[in-house]
């Protein structure tokens, strides 16, 4: 239609792009993405654009990634481990860490390892630079589901489907069994179940922007207008402060 369009990797998942409209004074929509992988390249937009529909699926969350592998490692070597999440995005990303760690008593899924051949394969291009070698290794020590032993990653991540649904009649009232999440709970969920009544443990393995990265954004583009997605109102007082001058609103029209 006219409209120079600029996409760049989005460091979030397989293929996801954020795209940048020459359109008016720019508009820049990200989608999801994270500036923090160590496993999915992200291109950091540098386009001016004064209006940006952005990632705030944090808000004004700071915590680095290195502390969420931090948090994840206090749960290692005491028995097995259930981490249900999803095939692609965090999945392979949690796997290449407990990898590059030392920790090989690695077990996936059928779904996770399709995904895992994909990366060493077409979808290389997703990675960061120099990573395939580490992923068709991983792919070669990462072992396939057999009973409740190391460490499991397992779809679907809110244990509705595929093989962690299958695997949780098996481990959910084995005290030995440690099923952590990693990433939202869907509500009326088995994992929101689990995580409710204490069964399940939670935390969180960054895959979105924190603060920093959203404030580093909106200065990179130049940003005049900033529309948060993904988040709640309740966050827009402190993404307002933290983006100033740019103005933050979720309230529309906005003229581009």
């Amino acid at each position: 239609m006219g409209i120079p369009v600029e996409t760049g990797r989005n460091g979030h998942a397989p293929g996801g792009i954020w795209l940048s409209f020459r359109t008016g004074d720019g508009f820049l929509y990200t989608g999801d993405i994270s500036a923090e992988s160590a496993l999915y390249a992200y291109d950091p937009p540098t386009a001016a654009a004064a209006t940006i529909l952005a990632d705030c699926s944090y808000g004004d969350y700071r915590k680095p990634l290195s502390g969420c592998w931090s948090e994840l490692a206090q749960h290692l070597g005491r028995g097995p481990l259930l981490l249900p999440v999803p095939a692609n995005g965090r999945g392979p990303e949690i796997a290449l860490e407990l990898m590059r760690h030392g920790f090989e008593d690695v077990h996936v899924d059928g779904a996770m390892r399709q995904a895992l051949q994909h990366l060493a394969g077409d979808d290389h291009r997703s990675l960061r630079d120099g990573l395939r070698g580490e992923i068709e290794r991983l792919v070669q020590i990462a072992a396939p589901i057999d009973g409740a032993r190391g460490v499991m990653l397992a779809a679907s991540a809110d244990l509705a489907s595929g093989t962690s649904a299958r695997l949780l009649p098996q481990v959910e009232d084995r005290a030995e069994v440690t099923i952590l999440f990693t990433g939202r709970i869907n509500p009326n969920t088995p994992a929101d179940r689990l995580a409710k009544s204490g069964r399940a443990k939670t935390m969180r393995w960054n895959v979105h922007p924190r603060l920093a990265d959203i404030v580093a954004l909106v200065k990179s583009v130049k940003a005049k207008t900033v529309i948060p997605a993904f988040c709640d109102r309740a966050q827009l007082p402190a993404l307002a402060h933290a983006l100033a001058p740019a103005r933050v609103s979720m309230d529309g029209p906005i003229e581009l």
